[in-house]
């Protein structure tokens, strides 16, 4: 990264707390709420706003779950959950780096703060298919 690319980060992130200072209490609760999010992880978030949670698609395909289908089944709730644990992760630099050796499917539950959530939903993907594939043998 350059100086003049590592200036205008900084200066992004200049304005932008100074736009989240600028809102009042109750803004800050409105604009939470708004989206689901408590005071606190709506705070968090807009601290971190550059980094983005394209970890967790990374890994979800990693791990053969299909992203929309988990929106669907669950409309913005455990996808959104998982967002924002992966948006303040202390351990993203691992994550990006057993993502990048094709070791993250392998390796998550070492590391990863959504891997019980992951583990559940691969629970239920299978789940699923053996439904499916039991439902198919009785037509």
């Amino acid at each position: 990264m350059s100086v003049s690319e590592i200036w205008e980060k900084f200066k992004d992130r200049c304005a932008r707390a100074s736009e989240f200072n600028s809102l009042s209490m109750a803004q800050r609760e409105e604009l939470a709420r708004d989206v689901g999010l408590s005071e606190c992880d709506f705070e968090r978030l807009f601290a971190v706003r550059d980094r983005s949670p394209d970890e967790m698609e990374r890994l979800m395909q990693a791990l053969a779950l299909d992203l929309e289908k988990m929106e669907l089944a669950n409309p913005g709730t455990v996808t959104r959950d998982m967002s924002v644990v992966c948006t303040v992760c202390a351990v993203v630099d691992r994550c990006r780096r057993e993502l990048e050796a094709g070791s993250a499917a392998r390796n998550y539950h070492e590391y990863c703060p959504n891997a019980l959530t992951f583990e559940a939903l691969l629970e239920t993907e299978a789940q699923s298919q053996l439904v499916e594939r039991n439902r198919d043998r009785q037509i």
